[in-house]
């Protein structure tokens, strides 16, 4: 549950959205985790509204998107967090509407049906831009590891969230205490 006084809605998809970023091969961890349908799906599972169906022909455009949203975790302005989130907006054809999400309150959805990843790329650009808009780029970020190059989305109460992972964290935090005896 995040901190921040973000609808839990909008910080689960700037979540989602750091969750597919990660997915890419990286140089620090070269595998891609996106290899199919089924890791697809699993991803889809954690979204806060029901998703689409997923096929193997929506893998190559969920690629490119986590592609296009990496560069919204590596922006250091709202103007670069525009730069990198607009375009991912634009393909949300039809705008957006008024609806009753599952649990009987209403919220903002885009109007047209969509292909999964633009279905999936406007809720995660609109969590990512409200999160910045709110409370500023640095809640997104790349791990502050130097041998980590995952996305970071800080909904902690006070900002301060450095790291992706405790691991990171903690491998950071030996690595100096040996080098300082």
């Amino acid at each position: 549950m995040p901190a921040l006084r973000l609808s839990p809605v909008l910080a689960a998809w700037a979540e989602l959205a750091a969750t597919l970023v990660n997915t890419r091969p990286r140089v620090t961890d070269p595998p891609e985790k996106l290899v199919g349908v089924a890791e697809l799906g699993a991803l889809l599972a954690e979204a806060p509204e029901p998703a689409p169906a997923a096929a193997e022909s929506d893998l190559p455009a969920m690629r490119d998107l986590r592609d296009a949203l990496a560069h919204a975790f590596e922006a250091t302005s709202l103007d670069s967090l525009a730069e990198a989130l607009n375009p991912v907006l634009d393909r949300s054809a039809g705008g957006w509407r008024m609806a009753r999400a599952t649990t009987g309150a209403w919220e903002l959805e885009p109007v047209a049906r969509q292909p999964l990843a633009e279905w999936f790329g406007a809720r995660a650009a609109r969590g990512l831009a409200e999160l910045a808009m709110t409370y500023g780029i640095a809640r997104l970020h790349m791990c502050s590891a130097d041998d980590c190059l995952c996305a970071v989305v800080d909904v902690s109460r006070n900002g301060t969230r450095r790291y992706c992972s405790r691991t990171c964290a903690t491998r950071t935090n030996v690595r100096r205490h040996r080098l300082a005896h």
